[in-house]
């Protein structure tokens, strides 16, 4: 263990009493873990466990990162605003107010919510007080053991990466014991740190509303689980002014950061639904959010089973729906390259634009901005929706809304949203999108892969297509399948994107990279 690693661990034992019995009871191996690096800063913000350390998510590291943030916004804008929301997550409430404490230090007023609230919130808040940023607190749908930070900028979308260097390097620059400045947290009007309106959370319900007003349709009955997370109040809010029948899982529903019946709290995954479906009691649509309520997804009933729909599945459903709109020719969807690539026909079909972006909802938002009222929809595959431009963040509040919509509206004719997805794959071709992860760096096999010298192959690292650079590989075959390739910018993991007529291309499409990679 180098000197470095055990002069930090020794530095917190002397500054940090709190974290006493955990660093005390530390083994070599666990603190050249905890004490190795620090916690990576990135576009995303800070992400990692929680515990004692340099390289984990706790009071010190958020502090430091908040003094970064502020000396940032001090050397470049004239007194700056910040607005602050955190979601269920265990010392969520504890971190944000001590990045309210940090700014206020610093001279910068900061707006921080009383109560938790979720990302697409927090997105609408910074536009709507006019603040130079936001930051959330959430690990999104992490592992109990995980908390986060998210830094906004003032279009209320996650922050580029040219911002994020320039806010790391502050961070760099500051000694976590002897550099962070900090005032009371005392929330007041006149003071530097106020309570968010609760007129702003009203003024975020109707606009939000307003956007996803698509039909009149109610006649569904909706199971929500908001996984012990941040989308109870507006998703239940939503519903009960929308007029929809809903009943909420009681043990998911009130916030809970230890999440006791759902390990990994992802509406992405099958067994997210597992107490979901066994109270399901023959309801039409279950649908649930996850901690921060920036995603949703659900499961629909069909012949008496319940079939999980993927993030592509939610947003093919959705995109024929809003290209069928009277409204929607001329206008422009905007999603991530790695998203379905059926929407591009469905939208072709119905004289509506389709513009791809680099994976993140952020690069959505920054076409938002250009697109202005031509904006008609945005999706990831990653379960993330937005309609409206009252936001510049994925928002599951808007997602359910969407979602449970289209289910009566469809139910009103005689069909389930499995029956939907069906008429588009007849009328369009069968599209199966399926995610891989693989546990391996990522250079050494993007190496490969732009070795190997494939006929075709899209490489979007010198930035193509308007894009940005980005470690991005696309191969495209004669059959219209297609394979995308992005490395993970936090893990040793590469994340592989397939889209194809059926299960046996898919399995033919990794037997051939597999024998290119080894």
């Amino acid at each position: 263990m180098s000197s470095d690693v055990t002069n930090l661990h020794a530095q917190w034992l002397e500054n940090c009493p709190e974290y006493a019995d955990e660093l005390k009871a530390m083994s070599e191996e666990e603190i050249a873990s905890a004490f190795g690096s620090d916690l990576k800063f990135g576009t995303a913000g800070l992400r990692g466990v929680m515990g004692a350390g340099t390289d984990r998510m706790n009071e010190y590291v958020v502090r430091r990162a908040t003094q970064g943030l502020a000396d940032y916004l001090n050397d470049n804008y004239d007194a700056p605003t910040v607005a602050i929301a955190y979601d269920s997550r265990n010392n969520s409430q504890l971190f944000a107010k001590e990045s309210a404490r940090v700014l206020a230090g610093n001279g910068i007023k900061t707006y921080i919510y009383d109560e938790l609230m979720p990302v697409p919130v927090l997105s609408f808040t910074v536009r709507r007080l006019g603040c130079t940023c936001g930051i959330v607190i959430t690990a999104s749908h992490n592992s109990r053991e995980y908390n986060g930070y998210k830094v906004y900028g003032s279009d209320g979308a996650q922050i580029l990466e040219s911002v994020a260097d320039s806010i790391l390097a502050k961070i760099s620059a500051v000694d976590m014991f002897g550099g962070v400045k900090t005032a009371g947290f005392e929330p007041s009007a006149e003071g530097l740190i106020s309570y968010v309106e609760p007129q702003i959370y009203e003024d975020y319900m109707q606009a939000m509303l307003e956007a996803t007003d698509i039909t009149p349709e109610t006649d569904v009955d909706i199971l929500y689980t908001p996984l012990n997370g941040s989308g109870r109040r507006p998703v239940t809010d939503m519903f009960d002014r929308c007029g929809f029948k809903v009943r909420i899982v009681a043990e998911q529903e009130m916030p809970d950061g230890d999440f006791p019946t759902c390990t990994y709290p992802n509406p992405e995954k099958r067994e997210t639904y597992k107490v979901a479906l066994s109270q399901a009691d023959g309801c039409d649509i279950i649908v649930a959010t996850d901690p921060d309520c920036d995603r949703v997804g659900c499961m629909v009933l069909h012949n008496g089973e319940y079939k999980l729909f993927s993030g592509n599945d939610i947003g093919t459903v959705i995109t024929y729906f809003m290209c069928n709109r009277d409204d929607a020719e001329g206008k422009t969807i905007v999603s991530s390259l790695v998203s379905t690539p059926l929407i591009d026909a469905i939208a072709a079909d119905n004289d509506v634009r389709v513009i791809r972006t680099l994976v993140g909802f952020k690069w959505i938002g920054a076409q938002m901005n250009e697109l202005g009222d031509d904006f008609l929809f945005g999706f990831e595959e990653s379960n993330g929706y937005l309609t409206g431009l009252y936001a510049r963040d994925k928002d599951g509040v808007c997602g359910a809304h969407l979602l449970c919509s289209l289910a009566a509206y469809y139910k009103a004719q005689g069909k389930t949203l499995v029956d939907v997805l069906d008429e588009i794959y007849e009328k369009y071709g069968t599209c199966l999108n399926e995610t891989v992860s693989l546990e391996t760096e990522g250079a050494p096999l993007m190496k490969k892969v732009r070795g190997a010298g494939i006929p075709g192959l899209i490489d979007y690292a010198p930035g193509i297509c308007g894009l940005p650079p980005a470690d991005i590989i696309q191969m495209n075959y004669v059959d219209d399948s297609r394979l995308i390739i992005r490395p993970s910018g936090t893990e040793p993991k590469v994340k592989l994107y397939i889209s194809a007529a059926d299960k046996a291309r898919v399995d033919e499409i990794l037997d051939n990279l597999n024998k290119i990679i080894g």
